[in-house]
Parts: C-alpha cells; sequence; structure tokens
C-alpha cells in the first residue's frame, strides 16, 4: 500500500477517473464525447510518432518477448490511431452503409486480435526451454479458448438479432409461437407462424 501511494501511474489513474467523474456530470454528453474522442485522436497520434522506430526496429527482429511487447502495444495505439481516423471519416459522411459496411469495419478487430495475440505470446519467447515451451503452449490454449468463447457468444446473439429483426418486419406475428422450419404448414387459428413462411406471403 505504501507503494501505490507513492506511484505515479496509480494517481495518474486516479486523476483520470476523478475527472471524468466530475467532467460527466457538469459537461454536455456530446461535447464531453468530442473532447474525450479528440484526446484520444491526439495521444494516439503523439505515441504513435513517438514510438515508430523502435516498433519499426523490434518489428523487424522480432524473435525476443521485449520485440513482442513493443511491436504488441504500438500496433494497438496505431490501430486505435486508425478508428478514431475512420470515426471522424463516418462522421464527416453522415455514416453512409457504403463505409460502415466496409472492409475496414473487420480490418481493425481483425488486426486487434493479432496484437493482442502478440501480448499473449511474449513472455514465452526467447529462450525456448522446456518450461517456456509449455507456456507457450498454455498461451495458445488460451488464445483458441478465447476465440471460440468470442465466436459462440457472437453467433448466438447474432441468431437472437436475426430473429428480432424479423418480427420488426412482421409486428402481428410478435409473441406468438413459433412454427419450426422444417413444417411446412401454416395455422393462424392456432397462432403458429413460420418466419420463412411469412416472408413468403409478405412478398406474395
Amino acid at each position: 500500500m505504501k507503494r501505490l501511494k507513492t506511484s505515479i501511474v496509480a494517481w495518474s489513474g486516479a486523476a483520470a477517473l476523478a475527472s471524468f467523474a466530475v467532467l460527466y456530470q457538469i459537461v454536455p454528453y456530446e461535447r464531453l464525447l468530442d473532447v474525450a474522442l479528440s484526446l484520444t485522436f491526439g495521444v494516439s497520434l503523439a505515441a504513435v510518432l513517438r514510438y515508430a522506430l523502435d516498433a519499426f526496429r523490434a518489428f523487424r527482429s522480432g524473435r525476443g518477448g521485449a520485440e513482442f511487447l513493443i511491436v504488441a502495444v504500438f500496433s494497438m495505439v496505431l490501430l486505435l490511431l486508425v478508428q478514431r481516423t475512420w470515426g471522424i471519416v463516418l462522421r464527416v459522411y453522415d455514416r453512409p452503409d457504403w463505409l460502415v459496411n466496409s472492409p475496414m469495419t473487420i480490418f481493425i478487430p481483425w488486426m486487434l486480435a493479432w496484437s493482442v495475440s502478440l501480448t499473449l505470446v511474449a513472455p514465452d519467447m526467447g529462450a525456448m526451454g522446456e518450461e517456456n515451451r509449455a507456456s507457450l503452449w498454455r498461451s495458445i490454449a488460451l488464445f483458441i479458448a478465447g476465440a471460440l468463447a468470442g465466436f459462440v457468444l457472437s453467433t448466438t446473439f447474432h441468431s437472437q438479432n436475426k430473429e428480432l429483426s424479423a418480427l420488426t418486419i412482421w409486428p402481428q406475428f410478435a409473441g406468438q409461437v413459433i412454427c419450426p422450419t422444417q413444417q411446412p404448414g401454416w395455422a393462424p387459428t392456432d397462432r403458429l407462424y413460420n418466419i420463412e413462411d411469412a416472408a413468403g406471403m409478405k412478398r406474395n
């Protein structure tokens, strides 16, 4: 606890939390959002310019744990800068669908996953003894488990959102029992419906 009181990092974190709590109460939401996004853009740009050369050297060597960590942190900051730049572009053009659904929307989280994976294996790189090799496999296993968990969660919520979006198209069927897609029959008197059948009726 004594060391925590003398930690500059701890005090800076506490100051950031306290300033946010105060400003959130007195500054309008939209204005504070603009300030926060502008600060993020500015700090990210400064960090990218400051550490670009060191990150390039680490990227060129790229075999030790320290180099993995340097490249990983730099990549995260760079991707954050790209994301903020992309957000500015979307705001300028009023978020058109062709920009929102562009490859950039997928590219940023894809590369962010690569950056985080570097931090995951960074402590295990370098001298590859038996202990380090076992630790590396544990890190890879954690990465695979996390990726599978994220995939399961995303697909689960995607299927639920798809069903809800279908009900918004046909609100008269909301609250009724869903008929399985394998049953082609339609029985409105029993308050059964099938979303795919409803789509066909809507088109007809």
